[in-house]
């Protein structure tokens, strides 16, 4: 047993003695706990009333400084779905060799020949889709800031003007210019914020006194 441990007992006046005889000059009281036989004393320190009586004495642990991770730096490429079909597509309706298909998709070329090996070995999967909205296929616009100054002009001027008109204000104006409507009209609005107004057209006789009388009826 532990010789550091006390009891004490209690008379029937409240005074406090040790097992000695002695009066206690100062105690902490902790919640009662019934000692039936004396191997009661193993639940005591279970219950942690030992605890609170003795500090436990922890050993001093020197900790290791862990080592600094060394951070890496590689840096991988990332290529969408939209990357691969464009090099597929070089390789396989172009007939270009890995490395010009490559290059015309901006991939890196070892990347490159392990997709075209995945696909000879499954083609189904990686099929390579006929790509005529990843290639650029419209035309260069033939209009440009020059352009963009005369139509603002050409409409502060004439609020009413249409599209035919504006075809025509650009042919006179610029030489050799030769457009449809349909780029005017798109260039107007996108480039000069310019909205574009749709007349609706109907007969006279749709409106007449007439007619009007008649819905009302």
């Amino acid at each position: 047993m532990d010789s550091n441990i006390t009891f004490y007992s209690k008379d029937r006046r409240g005074n406090i003695f040790d097992d000695k005889g002695n009066e206690a000059t100062a105690y902490y009281e902790s919640p009662s706990f019934c000692l039936k036989k004396i191997t009661d004393l193993k639940k005591l320190v279970k219950n942690n009333m030992y605890s609170e009586l003795h500090e436990i004495e922890v050993p001093d642990v020197r900790m290791k400084e862990a080592s600094v991770k060394k951070e890496r730096d590689t840096k991988y490429n990332v290529y969408t779905e939209k990357d691969r079909l464009l090099y597929l597509y070089f390789v396989f309706e172009k007939g270009m060799k890995n490395k010009q298909a490559a290059e015309a998709a901006n991939v890196n070329p070892h990347t490159a020949r392990k997709w075209k090996q995945k696909y000879q070995q499954n083609p189904e999967e990686y099929v390579p889709y006929k790509l005529t909205n990843l290639v650029p296929s419209c035309p260069v616009s033939q209009l440009d800031d020059r352009h963009k100054d005369r139509l603002v002009k050409f409409f502060n001027e004439n609020k009413r003007a249409t599209i035919e008109d504006t075809v025509k204000e650009l042919t006179q104006n610029f030489e050799n210019l030769e457009i449809k409507k349909s780029r005017v009209a798109e260039f107007m609005k996108n480039e000069c914020n310019l909205s574009i107004k749709v007349i609706s057209r109907h007969p006279t006789a749709r409106n007449s006194t007439a007619v009007i009388e008649k819905r009302a009826v």
